[in-house]
């Protein structure tokens, strides 16, 4: 039997246990002042952050639903009202809930339980990239897993162009677009302190990799896409972490990469080196970003994410163009209209850059147009659902 028909069988027999669940789900009664929270990479997101405004607001009963024990650990010692998605309390709270907020898929909370809730999708991030399997799905895979192609309540998006993007990638009626701004980013206003304050506060490990500010060293950022491939393609970039550590050093920086959680590599190597760090892949990026200076990136959506902060410096480094577009995952739109931004195609050509500081500035002219195509509101998503 192929490994695909295992699976489907699997999943049909999965399906004959969990739309009973579902259905009897409707029967309970909804607190609309009961929200839940979740997100399939970790405590991090647009989830974490409307989970801290509302907590802050404190009108609403709002609860983090962990994905395993060790975040529930975690985040009930750091005061924070949550429980496991599958406990007892976690059961209930989903069968009794007005609302449910996640990032990727309707079961980050637990779709087969949700029935008559709300359920509000935050989403991951803006950008060019075709998203979803809608296009390609059967009536049978719907079937199987509808809480992949669930159509959720309400659905944020930042601008009326990626509220017109998402509804064509994920079969979502305009209607349930609500356009507001990304929770995770509300945040870049702050003064650094209290970012650094954030950072102690919930990613500790990250506060221990950074320099203290007093040290005024310049931080660059590497986050490059996720490469469905699985091949080693720091590799293939032609990465010489001699050469960068000597630059970094030159330049009185640190040079830190930051890799997609589901990315595989072994960054051992890289030890020895004082001027490089390798950040935890479950680490939440967005306090951090306000204090860089320079992002190097190439088809990831946090560029889109960093143009709203002023006066930053920006590097493009598709090194992989062509293989990327064939091998992972193609674009909707052009990249050069919608990515401005300087570009170096060899590693050589990515130190010379640096070097010379001639990274692109946030305040282009040509990065501002994308910024309004993509951010064009500054209304807040909590005020409008509070």
């Amino acid at each position: 039997m192929k490994k695909a028909t295992k699976r489907k069988l699997l999943m049909a027999l999965r399906a004959t246990f969990r739309y009973p669940q579902l259905g009897l789900s409707y029967l309970f009664p909804r607190n609309p002042g009961k929200w839940l929270f979740g997100c399939r990479t970790g405590f991090m997101d647009n989830p974490k952050y409307l989970f801290l405004q509302a907590l802050a607001d404190g009108r609403k009963r709002c609860i983090w639903m962990a994905r395993n024990g060790a975040q529930r650990d975690r985040l009930k010692a750091l005061g924070l009202p949550v429980c496991y998605r599958y406990s007892p309390a976690g059961i209930w709270h989903t069968l009794t809930a007005g609302y449910e907020f996640f990032s990727h898929y309707a079961n980050d909370v637990n779709y087969w339980l949700s029935g008559g809730a709300r359920r509000v999708m935050l989403w991951h991030g803006v950008g060019l990239k075709r998203v979803g399997n809608h296009a390609g799905a059967s009536r049978l895979d719907r079937l199987l897993a509808p809480e992949l192609f669930d159509v959720p309540y309400r659905f944020l998006a930042p601008s009326p162009f990626m509220a017109r993007h998402f509804s064509r990638c994920l079969d979502i009626p305009a209607g349930r677009m609500v356009e507001a701004t990304y929770p995770r980013n509300d945040i870049f206003g702050l003064p650094h302190g209290e970012l650094r304050a954030l950072i102690r506060r919930y990613d500790p490990a990250l506060d221990k990799a950074l320099p203290r500010p007093e040290a005024g060293t310049r931080l660059y950022l590497y986050m490059p896409t996720f490469r469905e491939t699985g091949e080693d393609f720091m590799a293939a970039a032609g990465f010489d972490f001699a050469a960068l550590d000597a630059l970094m050093e030159k330049l009185d920086g640190l040079f830190l990469l930051k890799l997609h959680p589901f990315t595989r590599w072994n960054a051992g190597a890289l030890r020895a080196f004082s001027h490089i760090v390798v950040l935890p892949n479950d680490i939440d990026v967005y306090p951090l970003l306000p204090l860089t200076h320079t992002l190097v990136t190439d088809y990831s959506s946090i560029y889109y994410d960093y143009i709203l902060i002023p006066g930053k410096r920006v590097v493009l480094f598709p090194f992989d163009r062509e293989d990327y577009l064939a091998r992972c995952r193609d674009l909707m739109y052009d990249f050069d209209e919608y990515t401005p931004g300087r570009r170096a195609h060899t590693f050589d050509e990515l130190l010379r850059l640096l070097e010379s500081n001639g990274q692109s500035c946030t305040d282009d002219a040509d990065i501002q147009r994308v910024r309004q195509l993509f951010w064009a509101t500054d209304r807040r998503l909590y005020p409008q659902i509070g």
